[in-house]
């Protein structure tokens, strides 16, 4: 990424695309991000994000600095992966799944695999899983090795 008004940037950026994918008004989910290392996952190497529902249509992601560092096709992997949980947590299954099988993916049942399945139907690009076991956009397997978790 290389500096941290980028990886802003990148989160507007594909925050904004998916809301407008979804035909969402601006406030029709309550979204946030910090960027910070004060979190335990942050300490594995693969932890570089996470995302927080606080209930209702209240959503957060915290991304690690590691984010800043990171290569572009991760940071955008890793950012379109978390993006998918915001909306896995906000919006009605039913309906995902429906937008899901319109644009050509299977929607899954479990987590994990349920948000980088929103995020290949919104961008249109499946979310790898490189030689680290992180989210990519160049490199890797899909879908997420079950051992993650799913």
């Amino acid at each position: 990424m290389r500096s941290l008004q980028a990886l802003i940037d990148l989160v507007d950026l594909r925050w904004e695309q998916a809301r407008a994918r979804f035909g969402l008004p601006e406030d029709a989910i309550d979204f946030g991000f910090s960027v910070g290392d004060d979190y335990p996952h942050f300490k594995k190497e693969r932890g570089y994000a996470v995302c927080f529902w606080h209930g209702g249509n209240k959503c957060r992601l915290l991304l690690s600095t590691k984010m800043i560092r990171a290569p572009k096709h991760r940071s955008d992997a890793i950012v379109r992966h978390e993006l998918g949980h915001v909306f896995d947590f906000v919006l009605n299954d039913e309906w995902l799944s429906d937008f899901c099988h319109e644009n050509g993916v299977d929607m899954p049942s479990t987590d994990e695999r349920k948000a980088d399945a929103l995020a290949e139907a919104i961008w249109g690009d499946p979310i790898l899983y490189d030689h680290q076991e992180v989210q990519s956009l160049k490199n890797g397997v899909a879908p997420r090795p079950a051992y993650l978790g799913l």
